[in-house]
């Protein structure tokens, strides 16, 4: 599960991700209105969702749910988990700034393996 909850953090992300405001300007613009649908590379699919005030969720197919906060800084936008707590040297999963959308696929990487996600309309 470890493995799993340290991918989560992006995914989408989740991270991978993702359109937001502010922080940098349209990093995750529209996500509070679209879910980030990740799917690795084993076949497991996580979905994402990220919200304007900096915090995600990630519903993993179990049904356990995520909870994370993800930040704009040095080029990149990192989601790290915070429930549960994570290992003290677990790493924020990130993704390069750009103004993510409704139809944008990207490619990630995280403990859990390599993912795909794909930003999809609604929640």
């Amino acid at each position: 599960m470890k493995s799993t909850n340290a991918f989560c953090v992006a995914a989408a992300l989740c991270v991978v991700g993702f359109a937001i405001v502010p922080a940098s300007a349209g990093t995750w613009t529209d996500s509070d209105k679209a879910t980030i649908v990740s799917t690795y590379a084993d076949g497991r699919v996580v979905k994402v969702f990220v919200q304007p005030d900096h915090t995600y969720s990630i519903a993993l197919p179990d049904g356990t749910i995520l909870k994370g906060t993800w930040k704009d800084g040095d080029g990149q936008s990192c989601f790290t988990v915070t429930d549960p707590p994570q290992a003290p040297d677990a790493k924020p999963v990130c993704f390069p700034l750009k103004a993510y959308k409704v139809g944008d696929t990207f490619s990630g990487e995280d403990a859990g393996g390599n993912f795909t996600g794909v930003i999809t309309a609604g929640k």
